[in-house]
């Protein structure tokens, strides 16, 4: 008989589950599948062609600022090593979400780099943390160039610079010297490191951000770079949110709304999105080519294992 913890995780699960079905059926009642079809087959493959051309440099950019943070942490490793322990971490992140997240590989990668395990988990999670203030530095720029998002969702620059004001004020614990806050966060203080991480953070996004652009301009999308510096991190940051399975349905309606406003069908809203997590979809196949490859190394064969 299942436990009570076991129950719920299935109840959760399920409602996952609902919950995306549920906004499916709401956005494509919206945007019937033929205008979704359509607005693909009108693609310009070209700007498709300069998305995916994104991906190699921003798994370069990601993996420059974790490898500067272990070494601020007194661990070292190869780049080979650390980019196939990230792409091992996409894959378990799209397929496998319910065992272990990426996040909990790229743990067990660091750990394994001489840091052990508590200077792992600080180090992952002051890589997080840096990425979502990149997000929230560029939503905050956008504000300045997206006067018709901000009168179609009221509130919404109070939103953002009360939340990067939150982000602001925690950074300060990771810049400032705290034997306290030291004990807890084992990167707190290193402040050149943390900074040559954030730069790391800053270029990573914004390869995102073009990213999104180049995909919507293969859309025929006419809204400009700058206002992309708004939309994408306020769609990112929704589509984190764990009350859908991998964003499934709720990626499509924030993009719809996002275009709508912006005065493009909802239906190419729905073809970015899909356009989009087709080709995360590929980069975590490629991740799992790289897990099956490297099953018989222990580095990167993590289900059930413990971390020194």
């Amino acid at each position: 008989m299942a436990t009570s913890p076991e129950r719920r995780a299935r109840l959760g699960l399920l409602l996952r589950v609902a919950i995306s079905v549920a906004l499916m059926a709401w956005i494509l009642a919206r945007a019937p599948f033929r205008e979704v079809a359509a607005a693909f087959r009108s693609a310009d493959l070209r700007f498709v062609l300069l998305a995916v051309a994104l991906n190699p440099l921003g798994y370069l950019t990601s993996v420059a600022r974790w490898r500067l943070l272990i070494r601020a942490q007194g661990g070292d490793a190869s780049m080979p090593y650390l980019v196939r322990s990230f792409l091992v971490g996409v894959f378990f992140n799209n397929f496998l979400p319910s065992t272990i997240g990426g996040d909990a590989v790229r743990v067990v990668a660091t750990a394994r780099t001489g840091v052990g395990r508590t200077r792992a988990m600080a180090t992952v999670f002051v890589d997080r943390f840096l990425g979502l203030l990149a997000l929230v530095l560029f939503a905050a720029l956008g504000l300045t160039v997206s006067g018709r998002l901000l009168a179609r969702v009221p509130g919404l620059q109070g939103w953002v610079l009360g939340g990067m004001a939150l982000l602001v004020l925690a950074a300060a614990f990771l810049f400032i010297p705290s034997g306290r806050m030291a004990q807890v966060l084992a990167l707190q203080g290193k402040g050149r490191a943390l900074a040559g991480a954030f730069g790391w953070s800053l270029l990573m996004q914004g390869l995102v951000v073009l990213n999104w652009y180049f995909l919507a301009r293969a859309l025929h999308v006419a809204i400009p770079l700058a206002v992309f510096f708004l939309i994408v991190p306020l769609a990112l940051f929704v589509m984190m949110l764990p009350d859908s399975i991998n964003a499934i349905g709720v990626r499509e309606n924030v993009w719809a709304f996002f275009l709508v406003a912006f005065g493009a069908p909802a239906a190419v809203g729905v073809a970015l999105a899909w356009l989009d997590y087709g080709l995360v979809l590929l980069q975590a196949l490629v991740g799992g080519a790289v897990y099956a490859a490297q099953r018989g190394d222990a580095v990167l064969s993590v289900a059930g294992e413990g971390v020194p």
